[in-house]
């Protein structure tokens, strides 16, 4: 007997928070809206990111590469409208933007709720539509006081 499908409302049901990814490496900037970030190590410190294979910034990711990922609070709906569009390869993600830079020169959002500015360890390419990236957490901050985003969706088939 098959495996039964998943249960696509239990998977969606999966809480996650709001977050916007930016980065400029190589001469590019890139930014994206994403929902499925983990930690994923104690020491170093790590986090990872699940990244559509699709999005500008995946042509940016070499080994040691900078990327911040920035907490969105629950306030924090003007932020996120603001990159929920997403942008075309070659549209400037920062044109309307509020950016500040961390020492190691990688932009993020001074108006988030926090940041983590991450250096690439790892990409990890599973069989499925997105890409994992590992970074090892180097520094940030909190920006302000509040709640981070939690986000459910009533579908584990789409965003």
């Amino acid at each position: 007997m098959p495996d039964a499908p998943p249960d696509i409302q239990a998977l969606g049901r999966v809480p996650t928070g709001l977050y916007i990814v930016t980065a400029e490496n190589n001469g590019q900037r890139a930014a994206f809206l994403a929902s499925w970030v983990c930690q994923a190590g104690f020491s170093p410190p790590a986090i990872s990111v699940a990244v559509k294979q699709d999005r500008p910034i995946m042509r940016q990711l070499s080994r040691g590469a900078h990327f911040a990922v920035n907490i969105l609070g629950a306030d924090d709906k003007k932020l996120m409208g603001q990159f929920a569009k997403g942008f075309d390869i070659n549209e400037d993600p920062f044109a309307n933007a509020n950016i500040a830079r961390t020492d190691n020169n990688t932009p993020y959002l001074p108006d988030a709720l926090a940041f983590m500015d991450c250096r690439l360890m790892r990409v990890l390419e599973p069989s499925t539509e997105h890409n994992l990236i590992v970074g090892e957490i180097v520094g940030g901050r909190m920006l302000k006081e509040g709640e981070p985003w939690v986000h459910v969706r009533k579908s584990g088939d789409h965003y």
